[in-house]
């Protein structure tokens, strides 16, 4: 069997419902990229499991018989004949996996809050609007076109949600395109000095096509994580609407929500500075790795230590939060999922939970880990959440 033929089982099901290894998701993005067929039926087992909300541990007993099955077969040498019982047995494990889910569904409908399908809210993607310097404003979406496209300097990577800017030699008047990611939406930037942008969902990045022999100035509103190509002769400044972040050169997380009242800059590696809008070049504070620099406008500036990997976890596809009200955590889920929550009682909101969980998962498979914590539920109706007592 060549190792790009099949895929082993547990594979699918870990992505599925744990998450898999940097090294892993490639393996499987490759597979899955050989043929259509192969994603339609990854999709359909993804359907079956997104059905069942109640009965994972039934589940997993059709799946042991289907991995017995699988380790038998992988004795034998007649391949065509293991091509078509491993289709048998899927579509048999797809069919228990149904079955049992109606069954526990319909004996436990009295018991479970009335909820659209699951299908009806999903984690967010690589989405993002282009908007070039005349107006005209350019889809990134992949699910429109996965092919690659040019614009002008720009290369459009849809399939890996990257827009890349060529460096130009031509002397021409200063230009400004922007990146937008909606809600549920998330892109990566490649400048044309080379300096990488990840946007978070709800993010606007306004930036030069061409950086001039001057500072290289880039306006952003919501959340980056940045990784600045070193050059000095023309310092990065980070621009926006409570202050501007100077960068000598590193790798930094800067958070500015229109709807928080904060900006708060984390410094991962390298070295950065913050002002507060109106301030001078030496009124710059400065901070080493590991430490984050906050201001709400009117107040002093605050220095503090931080973990690191909490505050940059939505770059590597995770929720991650220690000790945080429950009102802050729902904040993310609102931008990512793209749904509305609505606290039935305002003392909710000052529950303290800490975690890491998949942002990719399913909405209810983490909406449950808050209800184990504290005695609290989720109704779901359309993409309204509403929290409540139980």
């Amino acid at each position: 069997m060549r190792p790009d033929e099949y895929i082993d089982w547990k594979l699918l099901m870990r992505r599925m419902n744990e998450g898999l290894s940097e090294k892993e998701e490639q393996e499987f993005l490759a597979w899955l990229d050989k043929d259509v067929k192969r994603r339609e039926y990854y999709e359909r087992m993804v359907a079956e499991w997104n059905n069942d909300v109640v009965c994972e541990c039934d589940m997993s007993k059709a799946l042991e018989k289907l991995d017995m099955f699988l380790d038998q077969q992988k004795m034998k040498r007649h391949r065509p004949v293991l091509r078509r019982r491993l289709l048998k047995w899927s579509v048999a494990a797809i069919l228990v996996i149904g079955l049992v889910s109606i069954f526990l569904l319909q004996r436990e409908q009295s018991e479970i809050p009335k909820r659209i399908p699951v299908a009806a809210i999903t984690p967010g993607g690589n989405k993002a609007v282009l908007v070039l310097h005349d107006g005209t404003r350019v889809n990134l979406d992949k699910t429109v076109d996965s092919s690659d496209m040019f614009i002008g300097m720009a290369k459009i990577k849809r399939n890996e949600g990257t827009i890349l800017f060529e460096d130009s030699s031509i002397d021409q008047e200063m230009e400004y395109n922007t990146v937008i990611t909606p809600k549920g939406g998330e892109y990566h930037v490649v400048l044309s000095d080379g300096s990488e942008v990840w946007l978070n969902a709800d993010s606007k990045l306004r930036f030069p096509v061409n950086f001039g022999e001057g500072k290289r100035c880039v306006i952003l509103s919501g959340e980056a994580y940045f990784n600045v190509v070193h050059d000095e002769n023309r310092p990065f400044v980070v621009e926006t609407d409570l202050g501007n972040v100077r960068v000598y050169g590193t790798q930094f997380n800067v958070r500015r929500y229109v709807d928080e009242r904060e900006i708060k800059t984390t410094l991962v590696d390298g070295s950065v500075g913050f002002a507060k809008n109106g301030s001078e070049e030496n009124e710059y504070v400065k901070i080493e790795p590991g430490y984050q620099v906050s201001y709400v406008k009117g107040q002093d500036i605050i220095v503090q230590k931080v973990k690191v990997y909490n505050e940059i976890a939505w770059k590597n596809r995770q929720f991650s939060f220690e000790r945080k009200p429950l009102d802050e955590i729902m904040k993310d889920f609102m931008r990512w999922y793209d749904v509305n929550i609505i606290f039935d009682d305002e003392s909710l909101k000052d529950l303290y939970f800490s975690a890491t969980l998949n942002r990719y998962k399913n909405i209810e498979t983490l909406l449950r880990f808050f209800e184990k914590g504290y005695d609290i539920k989720f109704e779901i109706s359309g993409k309204d959440i509403k929290i409540m007592k139980k």
